[in-house]
């Protein structure tokens, strides 16, 4: 590690704020747009970067800096970025298994709605028709992204980052709708 970053290691250490929180300045903007690679979403980001900085703060005793400050913060956003991708993907799993249960019903069970069948369906119907055509691909049919992407002759990336748009703008589309709103927080936690 560098002579300088020692100094500075060694001043949080000794619990100087105006030291963290140049450090903070320096690198929050910057951290922040790193993780934006990763998650494209600012909010998600924005609370890594600042928990990582409120870990480096508490933790500064344990925490083992092998190269330098600025290799261990963004080698850290990175690992809570993919960790987060990780969770969410577990979450959004289990919340497009139910929106599937929902889109595949003929006969809508007592306990679906049919008027949230109808706004799911009319949620859909609001994307762009080749966005609708590609989440109806990988979430009605369970096809896999290799298979859509040949289907469609574009890349695996376009198909990702469409179905990445269709989930946020079906999310925002759907919790629009209070009742919508309510229901689907409660079904995720069954």
């Amino acid at each position: 590690m560098k002579v300088e970053d020692k100094i500075l290691v060694g001043e949080i250490r000794n619990r100087n704020r105006k030291v963290f929180e140049a450090l903070f300045y320096e690198y929050y903007p910057h951290l922040t747009r790193y993780a934006e690679g990763f998650l494209f979403d600012k909010q998600a980001c924005e609370d890594i970067v600042q928990n990582l900085f409120i870990h480096f703060w508490e933790k500064t005793h344990q925490i083992d800096i092998q190269l330098s400050l600025k290799s261990y913060f963004y080698q850290s956003v990175k690992n809570r970025c993919l960790n987060h991708l990780r969770d969410i993907q577990v979450q959004d799993k289990h919340k497009i298994l139910y929106l599937e249960a929902l889109l595949n019903e003929d006969d809508s069970p007592g306990w679906v709605d049919l008027e949230v069948l109808k706004k799911v369906q009319e949620a859909i119907a609001q994307l762009p028709p080749q966005m609708a055509e590609l989440f109806k691909q990988k979430y009605l049919f369970g096809r896999k992204l290799q298979e859509i992407a040949e289907i469609n002759h574009i890349s695996e990336n376009t198909v990702k980052t469409q179905l990445r748009r269709a989930k946020e703008k079906m999310r925002k589309i759907l919790l629009e709708n209070p009742t919508m709103r309510v229901l689907l927080f409660f079904s995720f936690f069954l």
